[in-house]
Parts: C-alpha cells; structure tokens; sequence
C-alpha cells in the first residue's frame, strides 16, 4: 500500500510539476554550471537528491549524506553543498558536456511530503573555430632594375627684396 501511494503522490507531483514553469538554465560546452534548489524550513537536516532524467525514469547523480559535516560533497564532475542557514542546496557540474542537457530534479526524502523542483538544463557547443590558414608567401623571383638616369634640373629663383624706404 505504501507503494502504492508513493507511485500516486509521485506521478501526482509530476503532473504538478510539468503544469508550472520549468526554470531553463543555459551553459556552454566545458564550461560549470550551479543549480540552485531552495527548501522550506524544516528540511534542513533531510537527506537532499540531485536526480537526472525524465521524472519515469530518473536516476540519482548526487545525494548528500544525513547530518553531513562539512555540508559539501563531490562525485566525479558533480558537487552538492547544502546551505542550511540559507535553505539551498546548490549542486555544481564541472566540465559540462553536452549529454548534461536535460531535466533535472532537486528532491528531498522527507516522511510525508517530498519537495521536488524540476530544471532543465540546455548545454550549447562550443563553436570550434579553426585558425586562419597561413597565406602562402609569394615566390621570389629576382629581376635586374632597370636603371634609368635622370637629367639633375635645378630650379633657381631670384627675387628681388625692394625696401620701402625713400632715397
């Protein structure tokens, strides 16, 4: 019975969640990315999820641990620090590739009611732009200069400087 109602408050809450807005977060190829997942207050001390997939088919990236101290914790490209005074987690993916796009889902384990926020999560490639290819140099070819000689001209001006003085 308590599967079965888990299952119903599961696809409930996947219903709920796919009728609101969906926050959208755009990173770049190789580049981090943080998501944040704010709580109510109360879940402060519950263990926190960071699911990757559709809702169906989910799979847990990253969880943190109950009463964990010191409140961050790393696997692989993926990090997880919990912010109890605050009320967030924040999750940290390193080194984004672009099978990280997706929904994600922040999700607590609590006894009656579990929160749960989807995000989606959109990584763009990286433009490769390939380097100019080097202009090839011309060929040198040597060629006599012609000489040519040129007549000196010399141009001279004589002016004459009258004074205005009387004689």
């Amino acid at each position: 019975m308590k599967k079965l109602i888990y299952v119903c408050l599961t696809l409930l809450c996947a219903a709920v969640c796919v009728g609101s807005v969906v926050p959208v977060l755009r990173a770049q190829e190789g580049g981090n990315t943080s998501i944040e997942c704010p709580y109510d207050q109360g879940y402060e001390n519950y263990i926190k999820y960071f699911y990757k997939g559709n809702m169906a088919n989910r799979v847990v990236v990253i969880q943190s641990q109950q009463q964990q101290h010191p409140s961050c914790i790393e696997h692989g490209r993926y990090s997880l620090c919990d912010d109890r005074r605050r009320r967030v987690f924040t999750v940290t993916i390193r080194h984004l590739q672009l099978e990280d796009a997706g929904p994600y889902w922040c999700f607590i384990d609590g006894w009656t009611y579990n929160p749960i926020t989807e995000v989606q999560l959109i990584v763009d490639r990286v433009p490769h732009i390939s380097p100019p290819p080097h202009p090839k140099p011309d060929p040198v070819t040597s060629r006599p200069v012609p000489s040519t000689t040129h007549p000196s001209t010399t141009n001279t001006m004589e002016t004459e400087y009258t004074t205005g003085m009387a004689e």
